[in-house]
């Protein structure tokens, strides 16, 4: 009688430090860029499909001064020092650089200049994309000064929840794996979620409306996960 040998799977290489520094530069710099771009073509999708069933043609650029103004309400960020503004008329000068690139404006006014009605519905739908291109630039600068908020009410969740720890440890209090676990999972699409409807939102709505209710959900959430952390280590 014979006895099979069963040969272990072999383990995968774990990545060198090179490989691991360029995916974590390169391959995130790459991977937000896809983003930013799947979120524009959303956002440009959706514009289109409001103009032809709901709203005016001239809906994107309503949408667009009324994004700029909440920008001037916004001091300079005590984290990164820059005023929101600033940062997006960086952004806006990227986004303005891109639709000229592009030849966006030229190729509507090309349209535009036709009388036919089809021509113009077309040109109506450039123009729409070009203002949804600055509308992402605005709101992108407004995600980058909010995501200093996150940290900061992350930072505090997280020692806050430390100490509940200690207490619980010190106390002999019972330790909830799935209630770790449950708080743990919810704190990346809390954060894509949120960046992301506001990103692709079709209406203009205030960024405080936004993000303040996320941060203290995502505060919660840190909280909880820092608290019913496990005892020992």
């Amino acid at each position: 009688m014979t006895v099979q040998r069963t040969e272990r799977p072999a383990r995968p290489k774990r990545p060198g430090v090179w490989a691991w520094l360029a995916q974590t530069t390169i391959g995130n710099v790459f991977r937000l860029a896809g983003w930013s771009l799947a979120a524009i073509c959303v956002s440009v999708l959706i514009e289109w499909v409001g103009m032809i069933k709901f709203w005016e043609p001239d809906h994107s650029r309503k949408i667009l001064e009324l994004e700029i103004t909440y920008l001037g309400a916004y001091n300079r960020n005590f984290i990164t020092g820059l005023y929101p503004q600033d940062v997006a008329t960086t952004f806006m000068g990227w986004a303005d650089k891109a639709v000229s690139i592009l030849h966006l404006r030229e190729i509507s006014n090309w349209f535009a200049a036709d009388v036919s009605s089809f021509m113009m519905i077309i040109a109506y739908g450039l123009d729409a994309m070009i203002n949804t291109i600055f509308i992402f630039a605005v709101r992108s600068a407004i995600c980058v000064s909010a995501m200093s908020g996150f940290v900061l009410v992350g930072l505090v969740s997280f020692i806050d929840g430390l100490v509940e720890r200690d207490i619980r440890k010190a106390c002999g209090g019972i330790e909830s794996a799935m209630l770790y676990h449950r708080a743990k999972r919810i704190l990346i699409p809390i954060l894509f979620l949120s960046f992301g409807g506001y990103l692709t939102a079709p209406i203009s709505i205030h960024p405080t409306l936004v993000f303040l209710p996320v941060m203290a959900v995502f505060a919660i959430a840190v909280f909880v996960t820092a608290r019913s952390f496990k005892k020992f280590l």
